[in-house]
């Protein structure tokens, strides 16, 4: 049992998924825990240690709190780093980041490993880290956690792709960039680092000066590490199956896929295994998934689309006429790219949310009249059915906390208004 925690003093701020299972992982350890709430008690607990979760910003009283009082303050995902005694793949990235660890997860179990599939997917990686009984960890890791790391090291490190989103929280791309990066800092020449060879710029990779092997991942090019040729999937050289054998669908899951691929042949894993993953794995419920089709009308569920890269890409995968819902709480950003990048089949869009405005007006400035705003989403999605468009695309391009708790909540009430579609 780790006996660093025995005592000790934390505060936790933040009493969502991350901050409950820090204080689990940190009471079975022997710590004394008290949350964050009231900032009049916080002197008085006597502090030796604080933990924050990923929703608490630098800019939250809590870090100057510990700064003029000389307390040590460490993100969950560092404390999981401590706790934790087996090796780590770990992935980030703007899109893709939990189909792909879902997927690791998934070619581990087919190889006669035993995974903790955790960090922004499952349970908080401290938690898991805690409880033990797994021979490797596979961690979605987010922006947010990668900020507070200290010693954070993975094995393995996966970005899936780069584009711009948390402006809001990180205020610019820059600033979003370097955090990403962080996830290769403490790797050392016995860890490897794979990166997408086609969606993350070299702008964006400013500073990162790696000491790990770098491995790549393409869809067009043949390079040191995973890609598809001739319709096949790749890793070195060595053909791993044939493209139509993955149960994904879309160019962007197959992207996902190659990152898979690449650190799982880094880790060691068989072919075997890989292929057996890839022909049965299904991703994610609220991303990109076909509902139904009621009355000649096909109904998608993208509502984990909460950036304007992962819509953009959900919007290129219909095939005939759109309407899309757009719109969400805040990020940050405007939504030009989005509709600069659109395709032609997308003919009308549903404006909603804390946003909408913002979206109706990037559309204009783009000649995209057909667009009407929102304050309620089940009205946007009747006027999105009532259209003769051959189908209906939740792909919101934003987050979804200014009427839901959660993108899942937001694609549950998507479905449940598809289901009573007459």
């Amino acid at each position: 049992m780790n006996t660093e925690f025995k005592n000790k003093r934390v505060l936790i701020a933040g009493k969502g998924v991350s901050g409950k299972g820090a204080r689990e992982a940190l009471e079975v350890a022997g710590a004394v825990c008290a949350y964050a709430e009231d900032e009049k008690e916080w002197s008085k607990f006597g502090a030796e240690l604080i933990v924050a979760s990923p929703g608490i910003s630098e800019e939250q009283p809590i870090f100057a709190f510990a700064k003029e009082n000389s307390i040590p303050l460490i993100g969950e995902l560092e404390l999981g780093a401590m706790l934790n005694v087996r090796p780590i793949i770990a992935v980030t990235g703007t899109n893709g980041k939990t189909t792909v660890t879902q997927l690791l997860g998934e070619i581990l179990r087919r190889s006669g490993r035993n995974p903790a599939v955790c960090g922004n997917v499952g349970s908080s990686f401290s938690l898991a880290a805690s409880r033990g009984g797994y021979d490797c960890a596979v961690v979605e890791v987010s922006s947010f956690q990668l900020e507070t790391i200290v010693s954070f090291r993975p094995h393995i490190a996966v970005i899936t792709n780069i584009t711009p989103d948390h402006l809001d929280r990180h205020k610019t791309i820059e600033a979003y960039c370097a955090a990403k990066l962080r996830i290769a800092e403490n790797q050392t020449e016995k860890d490897f680092l794979v990166l997408s060879q086609d969606d993350i710029a070299l702008c964006s990779l400013k500073g990162l000066a790696p000491k790990s092997r770098v491995l790549y991942t393409s869809l067009n090019r043949k390079l040191s590490g995973a890609y598809t040729y001739n319709n096949a999937i790749y890793y070195d050289c060595e053909r791993i199956c044939g493209v139509e054998r993955v149960k994904l669908e879309g160019e962007h899951n197959l992207k996902n896929v190659l990152s898979a691929v690449c650190a799982a042949k880094a880790f060691g894993i068989d072919n075997a295994s890989i292929v057996d993953a890839l022909t049965s794995f299904a991703a994610d419920s609220h991303r990109l998934r076909l509902v139904a089709r009621v009355r000649g009308k096909n109904y998608y569920n993208d509502s984990k689309g909460t950036n304007i890269a992962a819509s953009v890409c959900a919007a290129r995968a219909m095939s005939g006429t759109t309407c899309m819902i757009v719109g969400g709480s805040d990020k940050g950003y405007e939504y030009d790219e989005l509709f600069a990048s659109l395709p032609k089949h997308v003919v009308r869009v549903a404006a909603v949310g804390q946003t909408a405005s913002k979206v109706k007006n990037a559309a204009l400035r783009a000649n995209f009249e057909n667009v009407q705003t929102f304050n309620d989403f089940s009205k946007a999605f009747e006027w999105a059915k009532e259209g003769d468009e051959e189908n209906v695309l939740l792909s919101p391009a934003s987050a979804s906390f200014d009427m839901f708790s959660s993108y899942v909540e937001r694609g549950e009430e998507f479905e449940r208004l598809v289901r009573n579609v007459k």
